[in-house]
């Protein structure tokens, strides 16, 4: 089965905040929006402790497991199944930040290991205990460069790429695998960014593989402002599932639907709202039709690799309403990160308006599930160096 999947783990934030939705006119709930275009899961983000001494939740959807569960509910209520992300931090883990837990700080290396284990096996009891059992679990988000730093920390070398070592990495991987699998029949992931880096994906699963850990799906993140053109995230699915004999997945993707701030806030900005970090012009326009050819080629190119099983759309209610933030002052304070303006830097990558108007962008997610011809090759020729 294909899946079409959403992480809307900031909705019941964005709810609270007077956030609402709507389709040719109508207020409509997200999940009804969503199922009625063929949203297959949900993908919710889980962080340990999101909350400062206060018991302040550092903003970004809060994401603590009460907020997940009531999350996950409401996806099985619609016929949805859902994936757990464990981030395995109390706020956001990428490559650029993979922060110990408060709780866990200090830890050995050893003692990490039974702390991810017991944390993994506990929350997935839970979920089991109220029917509300995952169909995916990444254990982990965004690890190339490793995860629970220092301790899970891969170095690689600045001069010939190769890593130092994934030792420690691969032992907190396979202590988190190990508690999904006992737990029940999961699918476990393991996600990666630098999607068009086909390199630095089979020496990172070259090693867990030669490690022993367990997993059933390698999950990539694709935004082409970062990684690439996407012949080459093709090339690499298309490698990668082969070699390691894997079902692969685009667990993260999105793209603007415009260039235009949705206010006049000092000090913030969108994540993405110019040129490509390289000085290039964007491979499509950050417009409503830009955003369609972009999913419109995406969905291509996902329904051309055997073995690819569909993609999660990330964020597209994270609608800007006041109070809306990627981190609230605290959270900046506890992440170091204090230089930083808060706000909501990704509204204009959701699949609504700055309003909540749903944008015909979704009608390409259809496609998926349909069983039209698949052409390699982009429908928009100026976009063919890229697709």
């Amino acid at each position: 089965m294909m899946e079409i999947g959403m992480d809307v783990s900031t909705l019941e934030e964005t709810e609270r905040l007077g956030g609402k939705f709507y389709e040719n006119g109508k207020e409509a709930d997200l999940y009804d929006i969503l199922k009625r275009h063929g949203v297959t899961s949900i993908r919710l983000r889980l962080w340990n402790d999101p909350f400062n001494e206060k018991g302040e939740n550092y903003g970004a959807g809060g994401c603590d497991i009460e907020t997940v569960l009531r999350a996950a509910r409401r996806a099985v209520k619609n016929g949805m199944n859902w994936m757990l992300n464990f981030h395995y931090s109390d706020f956001w883990a990428d490559p650029a930040r993979q922060l110990i837990p408060k709780a866990w700080q200090g830890f050995t290396l050893e003692q990490l290991e039974k702390a991810v284990y017991e944390y993994t096996k506990e929350t997935l009891a839970r979920c089991k205990n109220e029917a509300l059992y995952p169909e995916y679990v990444q254990i982990g988000n965004e690890i190339t460069n490793g995860t629970l730093w220092p301790a899970g920390k891969v170095d690689y070398d600045q001069v010939t790429g190769e890593p130092v070592s994934y030792g420690n990495m691969t032992l907190l991987l396979k202590a988190g695998a190990a508690a999904a699998r006992e737990s029940g029949n999961v699918n476990i992931i393991f996600h990666l960014e630098r999607s068009c880096d086909n390199a630095r994906y089979r020496q990172w699963f070259d090693a867990v593989t030669a490690a022993g850990a367990d997993y059933d799906i390698i999950g990539v993140s694709y935004y082409p402002h970062w990684h690439g053109a996407m012949r080459e995230v093709r090339h690499n699915l298309e490698d990668i599932s082969e070699r390691y004999n894997k079902d692969v997945m685009i667990v993260e993707t999105a793209y603007p639907f415009t260039d235009k701030h949705y206010a006049d806030l000092p000090g913030v900005s969108l994540v993405i709202n110019d040129r490509m970090p390289d000085g290039n012009s964007p491979p499509y326009p950050y417009s409503v039709e830009g955003q369609s050819s972009f999913l419109s080629d995406l969905v291509k190119m996902i329904k051309s690799v055997k073995r690819c099983k569909g993609l999660y759309y990330w964020e597209p209610g994270w609608l800007p309403v006041d109070g809306s933030t990627w981190s609230t002052a605290s959270a900046r304070r506890y992440i170091g990160e204090e230089h930083k303006a808060g706000g909501n830097e990704w509204a204009n990558q959701c699949l609504f308006d700055y309003k909540g108007n749903l944008l015909p962008t979704i009608n390409e997610l259809d496609k998926l599930r349909l069983n039209t011809p698949v052409d390699n090759r982009s429908h928009i020729n100026e976009q063919e160096q890229f697709v």
